[in-house]
């Protein structure tokens, strides 16, 4: 930055804080009203609203979360309840299926979740290639280890 640019950006500042000053100093300061409880008063009463004290909001608060205590336990043992679907199947592996339709076979069955994910699990561990054409017995109970081991078994 040049010395001429950094007197001008100085003289804009300086220019500047005398307009705030001007306009600070000779705003209309008599015209304002004071906020008094009644104003606020008659401003809630006139949009249909309420003003409570933070005693009475805590209380209110405490008492919404304790009403709301019991449907929480309950929510959380419903989904305890129900037991999770365990999904059997026979997969036939035929000569000449690519690991990808494997894996896309194993997840229309719900035996997986995500057939890429799979893919990519017997790719990282070296298993692509050995997966074995015959019929494997599979459950979504197994993980990809399991699974892994049971395709690629003899």
């Amino acid at each position: 930055m040049t010395s001429k640019n950094l007197r001008g950006f100085s003289a804009g500042i300086i220019i500047s804080t005398g307009i705030l000053a001007g306009v600070y100093y000779t705003a209309d300061t008599e015209n304002r009203t004071e906020l008094t409880d009644t104003a606020v008063e008659e401003y809630l009463s006139e949009k249909g609203e309420l003003a409570i004290s933070k005693d009475e909001y805590t209380s209110l608060t405490e008492a919404e979360s304790a009403a709301a205590a019991p449907a929480k336990e309950e929510a959380k043992t419903e989904p305890e309840k129900e037991e999770e679907k365990v999904y059997q199947m026979t997969l036939t592996i035929t000569q000449g299926m690519s690991t990808g339709e494997v894996c896309d076979l194993l997840q229309k069955g719900n035996i997986i979740k995500d057939s890429k994910e799979f893919l990519k699990y017997l790719r990282s561990n070296n298993l692509e290639g050995a997966v074995r054409a015959e019929s494997h017995q599979v459950n979504s109970n197994m993980n990809f280890d399991e699974l892994a081991k049971e395709i690629t078994s003899s």
